[in-house]
């Protein structure tokens, strides 16, 4: 029997027994049905996720965890046809990948052709799909918009590429900022795998789903409608009709309310839902709707907000017996409501579920030390579909570094999420490697950049992400945290976080998000107020503006004879945000390495260091290239001042690694039990950054 013949039997065979075959018609169809989504799958795949995190970062309880750097990251090279390439992605058994993000200059942001990718199914020596990678993901090569697309300085595919037996993902230059999604089905699972004859005999329903996502529909059902001025305090609520059905758009506009209250109303005015007697949802509008500190308008799959104020939703919401949707009015303002809310039977059974919305929001904080924050927990069987990401901002500058780290089922037994990001903006869809602007806001149908803080990001800046063939489902428990990771690690500089997770659960379903009344009610935080944190903070701790603080850097590379923190280093006066990295060396030769990561221009650099009786005299060379010779010994203990001049540097791999190589001592230098001390306060990189 023929390969040919085989596959078709099995195909038959497996359709008999186990049902429909997932093929790329199936999955488009999918994409569109949002009845769909509110189902937990029939076929329990893993949403997974390959990226290239920086592996520095092994576990939770192990320095490198925050390591930044994560473009890099792959899972080996291997010769295929006689050329080396980057495995990015290895998947063994039935899947389908559901979406390719990629950063869309490489190694720096000149270079914007970069690197082929090649898709390997089902163990075949030849790819499947060879193309450019930046095209690709941008929708300039086979695959057109919306199912890939240009965002700002990356892409994003979102094509089905379903495969039965296996799949290998690979790049045939060094590997670069990626983050690929897939599933992975159970074994026996029946999937046609992808081919072009395939791709080309789906055109019409191809062009029709294209269609459906770029015009999205208003529901059909059963409308209420009501108009109604809400008191301080008061609320506007909905009885929806009893029996199994379903929320299917809700639309809601805010009327005849003065402009400069509108900022206000948006967190004030909470948009709340219970269904079977359970509270699901209970979000401020505004943080709902993508819509903080003012309202702006955009498209995307599940929600939209017209030029004029009317906000949509489109997300299924089921039921089995009642529900309620009320908006509670926690300001002080009176609020003139209109809203229509349309729903539908639905057929309740064992895996419907109820659709979430969960808002978390804390009190400023410090944007050093890092640390993990927490979008969700929560244990039982759900579905992740989708969040949004609100930053207050109080600089001209860059506001997120944080990789997101989803923990699902088993990986909680692991102590490491499936889901590893490369950075923030990465996550929703677009790229940095500039400041960004009002110009970088976008919106499509499941990716937006929906507002930036208009003057280069200082303000209030919102994204957001919704999942459908990338949806990701639970069983038991799963948890969603994102680093607090910023360009500004300082002590002394603060950040303000809100955020919306979008989930279904099954009934008896727990977790960590509960209403926070007296948040919603407060009065919007606005950057001024940030300011005066940050002003009190420095009065408190003396900081260095632009610096680079050495402490929170890590050291990539040492000789064994060198020793961090191996006694006090001496200071008369005051270190930039309270501390210095603290460096010992035993001989001639010795030498460590510290990296300044996300560079992407040449920049000058300037060097803050301690000096003192226990100094040596150090080569100091960036990138391999020696720049200069310090003697740090002094008589009385102090920082170099002026600071050391490093000159221009050109960085490598979008980086600066700084080497210090000990090459002895002046002869006035004291050992401290052997050993001479090296203590490094900051690095000042001077460049066009802010100015692009």
């Amino acid at each position: 029997m023929n390969r040919f013949s085989l596959l078709l039997l099995l195909t038959i065979i497996f359709t008999d027994t186990k049902g429909q075959v997932i093929t790329i018609t199936s999955l488009l169809e999918e994409m569109i049905d949002r009845n769909s989504i509110a189902q937990f799958p029939e076929v329990a795949y893993q949403c997974k996720q390959a990226s290239s995190y920086n592996r520095e970062s092994e576990s939770p309880n192990l320095p490198g965890w925050f390591a930044d750097s994560d473009g890099e990251g792959f899972i080996r090279t291997e010769e295929i046809n006689g050329q080396k390439e980057w495995v990015l992605m290895e998947d063994e058994g039935p899947g389908v990948i559901t979406k390719i993000w990629a950063v869309c200059f490489y190694y720096g942001l000149q270079d914007t052709t970069g690197a082929n990718i090649k898709f390997y199914l089902d163990g075949a020596a030849q790819p499947a799909i060879s193309a450019n990678f930046f095209k690709l993901v941008k929708g300039q090569d086979f695959i057109k918009p919306p199912f890939a697309d240009e965002s700002t300085r990356a892409g994003n595919l979102y094509f089905p590429i379903p495969y039965a037996r296996s799949c290998k993902i690979t790049m045939d230059k060094k590997a670069f900022y990626n983050i690929i999604n897939y599933r992975k089905y159970p074994a026996g699972t029946p999937i046609k795998t992808f081919t072009m004859e395939d791709f080309e005999a789906a055109k019409l329903v191809r062009d029709r789903v294209a269609h459906t996502l770029s015009i999205k529909p208003d529901a059909k059902g059963k409308v209420i409608k009501q108009q109604k001025r809400i008191d301080a305090g008061a609320q506007m609520s909905f009885q929806l009709p009893k029996g199994n059905r379903a929320v299917k758009q809700i639309e809601i506009k805010l009327n005849d309310h003065n402009p400069a209250d509108l900022p206000q109303l948006l967190r004030s005015v909470v948009l709340s839902a219970a269904f079977d007697g359970i509270q699901t949802v209970w979000v401020p509008l505004g943080d709902f709707f993508n819509n903080v500190g003012r309202i702006k308008p955009f498209e995307m799959w599940e929600r939209t907000v017209r030029p004029d104020g009317t906000m949509i939703c489109r997300w299924v919401m089921p039921y089995e017996n009642e529900g309620e949707i009320r908006l509670l009015n926690l300001g002080k303002t009176i609020v003139n409501a209109k809203v229509a809310i349309t729903t539908n039977s639905w057929n309740w059974n064992s895996n419907s579920m109820h659709f979430y919305a969960t808002w978390r929001m804390d009190e400023p904080k410090p944007t050093f030390p890092l640390y993990d924050w927490n979008f969700l927990e929560a244990t039982g069987k759900g579905v992740i579909v989708g969040d949004q990401w609100t930053v207050l901002n109080p600089v001209e500058g860059w506001w997120g570094e944080g990789d997101e780290k989803i923990y699902i089922d088993e990986d909680f037994s692991k102590n490491f999420p499936s889901h590893f990001g490369t950075g923030t903006e990465d996550y929703y869809g677009w790229a940095g490697g500039v400041v960004p602007t009002p110009a970088d806001e976008f919106s499509k149908p499941f990716v937006g950049n929906i507002i930036v803080g208009e003057q280069r990001s200082k303000g209030y800046n919102v994204c957001s992400r919704t999942r459908v063939l990338d949806a990701i489902p639970f069983h038991s428990r799963i948890r969603f945290d994102v680093e607090a990771s910023c360009g500004k690690r300082q002590r002394s500089h603060y950040l303000q976080y809100s955020q919306t997770t979008f989930w279904y659960g099954s009934p008896g379903i727990k977790h960590n998000r509960k209403s926070l009344p007296d948040m919603a009610a407060a009065k919007l935080p606005v950057v001024e107020d940030l300011e005066k944190l940050i002003a009190i903070a420095k009065q408190e701790q003396y900081v260095v503006d632009g610096a680079i603080e050495a402490e929170i850097l890590p050291t990539v590379n040492k000789s064994a004879a060198v020793v961090e923190n191996f006694a006090d280093i001496p200071m008369w006066g005051e270190m930039s945000d309270g501390a210095m990295k603290n460096i010992w060396f035993e001989k001639t030769g010795d030498y460590v390495e510290i990296k300044l990561t996300e560079q992407f221009e040449n920049s000058e650099l300037l060097l803050c260091a301690a000096v003192g009786p226990h100094n040596g005299t150090f080569n100091i060379l960036v990138n391999g290239q020696l720049k200069t010779t310090q003697d740090l010994y002094a008589n009385h203990a102090g920082m170099t001042n002026p600071y050391i001049e490093l000159g221009e540097c050109e960085p490598v791999n979008n980086a600066f690694t700084i080497r210090f190589e000990y090459t002895g001592s002046n002869g006035k230098a004291r050992r401290k039990r052997g050993k001479y001390a090296m203590g490094l306060d900051f690095f000042l990189v001077k460049n066009n950054f802010l100015n692009r």
